[in-house]
């Protein structure tokens, strides 16, 4: 077989291995590092969007309150002429 012995397959067959398991570590981390930051953008983007959609109904509410009162809402200024 190539002239190489038992003790040099077996030394290459370790190098391999170890490489192999370095390889699958280093992915699997790199995996758990993008899932981790995956989950953390996502968490930003839902807060956004749950702050967005506050936002929006209070200023909906501050704007039904001026109408209902018979008052003119000034959009430019965002308060309540009476």
């Amino acid at each position: 077989m190539l002239g190489l012995g038992i003790g040099a397959w077996l030394r290459i067959g370790a190098v391999l291995a170890v490489l192999g398991g370095l390889a699958w570590s280093h992915h699997s981390a790199y995996q758990a590092g993008r899932t981790a930051e995956q989950a953390a953008f996502m968490a930003k983007l839902n807060q956004e969007n749950e702050d967005a959609g506050k936002a929006a109904e209070d200023w909906r509410a501050r704007y039904r309150r001026c109408v209902d009162g018979g008052g003119l809402y000034s959009f430019e200024t965002g308060t309540c002429d009476d």
